[in-house]
């Protein structure tokens, strides 16, 4: 039963996905900096293109019904079909953290645990991996629905030039892809300074009470449209 219910909360993982890739400051930047809303505009243009990816999503505190640590894989999507996606899942169970594997084909979700016991179970419509590629209502409904965007400073991430982005996001639009946020957040984008790629969304959800903390929400994306996409920092296997 817990095996299942956890499988349960990994595909709401996946719609939201080793550590996520430092940031650096560019010692040369100088300048003016681009506007923020045309950076946004043009890295959810490009979404749209976007047919599979690396991802690596991380949680920094408690979400309630989200005991998803972090989650790296791989995801793809194809015309007419629910899309694929692989990878491990690192889940907080009661006192213990427990890593998974899993496998979403064929609209059919396979989530392994250590001990090799296996779960199946089918991919709800609005969890299929698809969702986090959706041309409309996935991670692309994070840029469009952003406001009070500010291009803060640019740096570079993975060794790629980025512009960061500062702006706010309804509680309404994070909530469709993270089950238990209920808040407006404060949202930071990373895009490529040439190719307009989405590198990374930082959201900070903030505290139910008083007593409690921030939590943050990481997620990191490479590969774009890679035959062989990998999470940032997976060995290549080239010399």
């Amino acid at each position: 039963m817990l095996l299942r219910r956890l499988a349960q909360l990994l595909l709401v993982a996946l719609v939201a996905s080793a550590p996520l890739s430092a940031c650096a400051g560019n010692p040369d930047n100088t300048g003016p900096l681009p506007e923020a809303a045309g950076l946004v505009d043009a890295a959810a243009d490009n979404l749209r293109e976007l047919t599979s990816v690396a991802f690596e999503f991380r949680v920094s505190g408690a979400i309630p019904g989200l005991p998803v640590r972090e989650v790296e894989g791989v995801a793809a999507r194809e015309d007419g079909s629910s899309g694929t996606a692989s990878g491990h899942a690192d889940a907080q169970l009661l006192t213990e953290r427990v890593q998974y594997s899993f496998v979403v084909e064929d609209d059919t979700l396979t989530l392994t645990d250590p001990d090799g016991s296996t779960v199946r179970q089918p991919v709800p419509a609005g969890y299929a991996p698809t969702r986090l590629l959706d041309p409309e209502d996935g991670i692309r409904r994070l840029l469009t629905e952003a406001t009070g965007l500010r291009t803060e400073t640019r740096e570079e991430l993975d060794d790629v030039e980025t512009y960061r982005i500062d702006g706010e996001l309804g509680h309404q639009a994070i909530s469709a892809l993270v089950a238990g946020v209920h808040d407006d957040v404060d949202v930071k984008f990373w895009i490529a300074e040439k190719g307009d790629r989405l590198m990374r969304v930082w959201v900070q959800v903030p505290p139910r009470k008083k007593n409690e903390g921030a939590v943050q929400l990481e997620l990191a994306l490479s590969g774009h449209n890679a035959a062989e996409p990998r999470p940032a920092g997976e060995p290549t296997g080239r010399s």
